[in-house]
């Protein structure tokens, strides 16, 4: 399916499974749910999340050419890991070639709302081009770790810190060129001898991508509309990855391999806003100036073994390290403001400690990860019960600084003239004086943390048939979890969390098979999903894009959901299915996103713990040849499911530092109500030749709770049309050929 979908990634496998939708062209939400309760393997081993903020992964990363195969479990087995209710994707990358294989390929793009348009931007480093900034954007080298506050530092020595940043305020614009990218493949195998077999395969791949987004946001509260904002998003995306897979077979039942993945990206964005501030009566003008870098290592040594022995035992193992940083350096952020009730008074820059910044953060996440499986066959007769048996240790930590500066107006003396000039001529040097431009640094105790969390688990599994037609799986997982962080929270407040779990998590399935055609299998397991280090860090920071603060809560607790699945499949021909499934999930202490209000500030996300939530839910999927209804339609297919859901929360008293929750039921936060995907597909393989068109819909969910004050945030559908064309215009021969 990978090959005849003319897939390019990771993303475009994904989005064809039924029930999956993506987000931001690279995130997986399964049966409507997101990245809390989906969860990811790469060749069975552990990943951290492309995106520090949240669990989550970019399948962009990954070209679908080197993909062996992608598995969308929803249903629990107890050798996977538990931490997954929506969703396990699994990817399985591609051992090597049956012989030399060589591939490069170039792609382009056209945005109609940006490609040649006016593109705001503004002047980077010498190394953005790679994702990577060349140290531009570092904070100068002569502030140490004490803080930048008056006090602590003589006022001509504050005054050489504020000369010492980069003038580099200033924004232009240009003309955004087209999208665009290659990738390069190659891979062979190496008969050493009649047993031995080496093999290769490696990848090299970059994207570069403009978008520009029109922005409208306003904000209500029960006074009225707190603020309307209207603006641009202008974002330039870079992403470049390498693989390279080693492969060693031997003795025929023997192979080990060692697979590693790097990845780098970075988001470089120009964002405005405009519009009307209730609380100060202000129109404001807001930039924002932003560079994060992503990057992920992921190195994974693997082995399978086959002995005779117990009528056949296998063996495999995997360790692997992973590393995923976060680098978001000199994030600048500054208002111009303009009085609504008098226009001739030009606008002035809003120079306040809260509004004028730069903030500098970073982040490194560590995964150590080990598995070990065993399965046995104990009875000579293959319809007795196999037995498979496994230990899993997995380490994570977290190391997170970040450090903001703001610039405050002394209030000594006439400068209004001077804040009406551009910024750029704002911030020259000989207006840093003890009467005018002054530094305050407003990094919180709270903005630094470490965060550790480690798991053990083990498990055992039974396959057996109980009579021909039906086959049981079922076992049970123990996972040992215990997640620390430790955080000052204010000056003399530290904050520890160090909270131990023991979870029994039972798994029953049962397949009957009705005919060779036909399959009905029903499910029931104990699944669980744990908070993010994020969502526990009382670290606070503004979200300019969305507008709001974004601060962790340390008292959350890891939710347990009860899983119950049923689900018919009638399989006609070759590639060709028909299903429906039903499902049920209730889930104890739901982890939420919040949104709460504030005086005469921006709201503010934090998260929190629902008492429990129902979910359930049934899906109908549909793949079909149109070939049998006429020769005409031969190579055309159609591919649809349709997903329609339910959700209800329940909760007591819920409330989080004094604010209180608007209802005691409604869907659970992030929960769509329904996911509908159907595509039209056309394949000829002789000529190299394929095509799609694809439209889907995923419907209205609460993407955040809101207080009594402000009300749940609704995140309303969108209609997406997707059209590719794939055309094999060139493969190398082998050069042994």
């Amino acid at each position: 399916m990978i090959k005849k979908n003319g897939s390019s990634d990771g993303t475009d496998v994904l989005k064809r499974m039924t029930g999956v939708t993506i987000s931001e062209g690279k995130y997986a939400f399964v049966r409507g749910v997101g990245d809390r309760y989906n969860n990811t393997l790469l060749n069975g081993a552990s990943l951290p999340s492309t995106d520090p903020e949240k669990k989550s992964f970019s399948y962009d990363i990954f070209p679908a050419n080197l993909i062996e195969s992608v598995i969308t479990a929803k249903t629990f087995t107890p050798d996977k890991p538990a931490d997954f209710t929506g969703g396990l994707v699994q990817i399985s990358t591609v051992e090597f070639p049956n012989k030399f294989t060589s591939e490069v390929s170039f792609s382009t793009g056209l945005n109609t709302l940006t490609s040649f348009k006016n593109y705001l931007t503004y002047s980077g480093g010498k190394t953005d081009y790679l994702g990577v900034d060349d140290g531009t954007r570092n904070y100068p080298g002569s502030i140490g770790s004490t803080k930048v506050v008056k006090g602590n530092y003589p006022d001509a020595e504050l005054q050489d810190i504020i000369k010492s940043f980069s003038n580099n305020w200033k924004t232009s614009d240009s003309k955004a060129p087209i999208n665009g990218g290659f990738k390069i493949n190659a891979g062979d195998k190496y008969e050493i001898s009649s047993d031995q077999i080496f093999g290769y395969i490696g990848s090299f791949s970059y994207n570069n991508s403009f978008k520009t987004t029109e922005k409208e946001k306003s904000l209500f509260d029960d006074e009225g509309r707190r603020y309307n904002y209207k603006g641009y998003d202008y974002n330039s995306s870079i992403m470049w990855s390498g693989m390279l897979n080693l492969s060693y077979k031997f003795g025929l039942t023997n192979k080990i391999s060692l697979k590693n993945v790097y990845n780098q990206n970075a988001d470089n964005e120009t964002n405005t806003r405009n519009g009307y501030y209730r609380y100060s009566g202000q129109n404001r003008d807001i930039t924002s100036l932003r560079f994060v870098s992503r990057s992920l290592l992921s190195s994974q040594l693997l082995g399978e073994h086959k002995f005779d022995l117990l009528n056949g035992l296998n063996f495999d193992w995997a360790f692997s390290y992973s590393k995923s940083d976060r680098n978001e350096p000199d994030a600048r952020r500054y208002a111009y403001w303009s009085d609504p009730e008098d226009p001739s008074i030009p606008k002035q820059l809003l120079l306040d400690q809260s509004v004028t910044t730069r903030y500098y953060g970073d982040l490194v996440d560590n995964d150590y990860n080990s598995v070990i499986n065993f399965e046995l066959k104990p009875f000579e007769n293959p319809e007795l019960p196999k037995i498979k048996i496994g230990a899993l240790y997995n380490k994570k930590d977290r190391d997170f600084s970040a450090r903001t500066f703001g610039f405050k107006n002394l209030a000594g003396g006439n400068e209004e003239a001077i804040l009406q000039l551009p910024i750029d001529q704002i911030f020259v040097s000989e207006n840093v004086t003890s009467t005018f431009i002054g530094i305050e640094e407003v990094t919180k105790p709270s903005d630094s943390y470490t965060s550790n969390q480690k798991v053990g688990a083990g498990y055992l599994m039974f396959d057996t048939k109980i009579i021909d037609e039906v086959r049981f799986i079922g076992g049970a997982r123990f996972e040992y979890s215990n997640q620390t962080l430790h955080a000052n929270y204010s000056k003399d407040s530290l904050i520890n969390v160090d909270e131990i779990y023991r979870d029994f998590l039972p798994s029953i399935n049962l397949t009957y098979l009705i005919s060779d055609e036909m399959n009905l299998r029903v499910a029931y397991s104990n699944t669980l999903a744990r908070p993010e280090f994020r969502e526990l860090a009382p670290f606070s920071y503004f979200d300019f894009v969305a507008n709001e603060n974004v601060e962790g809560n340390p008292a959350l607790k890891r939710t347990i959901v009860k899983n119950a699945d049923f689900r018919y499949e009638y399989f006609p021909n070759s590639g060709e299915l028909y299903a429906v499934s039903l499902f049920y999930k209730n889930f104890r202490d739901p982890i939420e996103q919040i949104l709460k209000g504030s005086t005469g500030n921006e709201p503010t996300v934090s998260f929190t713990n629902a008492l429990s939530a129902n979910n359930y839910g049934v899906e109908f999927e549909v793949r079909k040849s149109l070939a049998l209804f006429t020769e005409y339609l031969n190579g055309f297919s159609f591919v649809g499911n349709l997903s329609l859901i339910k959700s209800k929360v329940k909760f007591e008293n819920i409330s989080l530092n004094g604010e209180t929750f608007q209802e005691t039921e409604r869907p659970l936060q992030g929960q769509a109500d329904y996911i509908f995907n159907v595509g039209l597909y056309y394949d000829n393989f002789d000529l190299g030749f394929n095509s799609s068109l694809v439209y889907n819909k995923v419907g209205s969910r609460i993407s955040k709770v809101g207080s009594t004050e402000l009300g749940n945030f609704i995140e309303n559908p969108v209609d997406i049309i997707d059209f590719s064309i794939s055309c094999l215009l060139y493969t190398s021969p082998s050069p042994r050929d």
